[in-house]
C-alpha cells in the first residue's frame, strides 16, 4: 500500500474533540477545542495528524464532532469530487454509533470558519441542546427519532455505510481502512474493514486498572496519550498492509 496523503472521515474522535492547546486555555478560561486558534494544536495531536507526521505526508481531516455515518458518506462524496488523485490517498474511516442521524441544511452555517462541505445538522446536537439548531429543525428531528429510529434502522444504516465505502474503494482503487470507534452492529468481514471485533471506545473502557483516566479528557474523548495509542495501533496495521 502506497499513499501520498492520509484522509480521515468520522466523528469527534477523528476530529480530535477536547484536544486543547494548554497555552490557549491558560489565557482564556472559555477556550474550546473547536476554536480556529486551536486548529494547529488539535490537528497535530489527534491520531490522524500523528499518522501524517509519522509517514511524512499531508493530512486532511473530515471528522465532525457529533457526526454520523451519513455525514461520513456525504463528506467523502464531497472529497471524492474535489480530490484529483484519490488513488494516491490512504482513506481512514472511523465509524461512530449507527443510530445517529444527520440532516442536510443548505442554509446552515454555525461557525464563520465552517468548511464548504459542512451543511449538516446532527441528531446528537438536539440531544445536547445545541443552540445552533433552529426550532423547526429541532422539532422535525425529534419527531423523526420518535417515529422511525430503532435497532433495525441502525443496523441497516451500519450495513449500508460499510458496504458503500468498501464498494467505492474497490471500484475506484482507493486504499482504505474502515475501523470502529463505537462497537460494530453486525459482522461484515469486508476487505477494507480492519479490526472487525474491536472498537476504540471499548478498548479504552476495558483498559486495565485506573489507567483509563489517563487516556481520556473530561468529556470522554481521547487525550494526547489516547490519540497516540490509536495512532500506534494504526501504524502497525498500515505497515503490515504495506508489506
Amino acid at each position: 500500500m502506497k499513499f501520498k496523503k492520509i484522509v480521515g472521515f468520522g466523528d469527534s474522535w477523528m476530529y480530535g474533540d477536547e484536544l486543547l492547546d494548554p497555552e490557549l486555555s491558560k489565557n482564556n478560561a472559555d477556550a474550546h477545542s473547536c476554536w480556529h486558534q486551536n486548529n494547529q494544536y488539535r490537528n497535530s495531536h489527534n491520531f490522524l495528524g500523528l499518522l501524517g507526521k509519522h509517514y511524512s505526508v499531508p493530512v486532511e481531516n473530515f471528522g465532525i464532532a457529533g457526526g454520523s455515518m451519513q455525514s461520513s458518506i456525504w463528506t467523502f462524496l464531497w472529497w471524492l469530487e474535489h480530490e484529483p488523485c484519490p488513488q494516491d490517498c490512504l482513506v481512514l474511516v472511523g465509524h461512530t454509533d449507527s443510530d445517529r442521524l444527520s440532516f442536510y441544511n443548505p442554509n446552515h452555517t454555525h461557525y464563520a470558519n465552517d468548511p464548504p462541505w459542512n451543511k449538516f445538522i446532527h441528531s446528537t446536537w438536539v440531544e445536547y441542546g445545541s443552540s445552533v439548531i433552529p426550532q423547526e429543525w429541532r422539532t422535525m428531528i425529534k419527531q423523526q427519532l420518535v417515529l422511525t429510529n430503532c435497532r433495525t434502522l441502525a443496523r441497516l444504516n451500519y450495513q449500508q455505510t460499510l458496504m458503500f465505502f468498501d464498494g467505492t474503494a474497490g471500484r475506484r482503487g482507493i486504499p482504505m481502512m474502515q475501523f470502529h470507534i463505537m462497537p460494530a452492529d453486525v459482522p461484515m468481514n469486508l476487505p477494507t474493514e480492519i479490526w472487525p471485533d474491536f472498537s476504540t471506545t471499548r478498548w479504552f473502557r476495558d483498559h486495565p486498572g485506573n489507567q483509563k483516566r489517563e487516556l481520556v479528557c473530561a468529556g470522554g474523548h481521547p487525550n494526547e496519550i489516547g490519540h497516540q495509542m490509536i495512532a500506534d495501533k494504526l501504524i502497525l496495521t498500515i505497515d503490515s498492509a504495506t508489506m
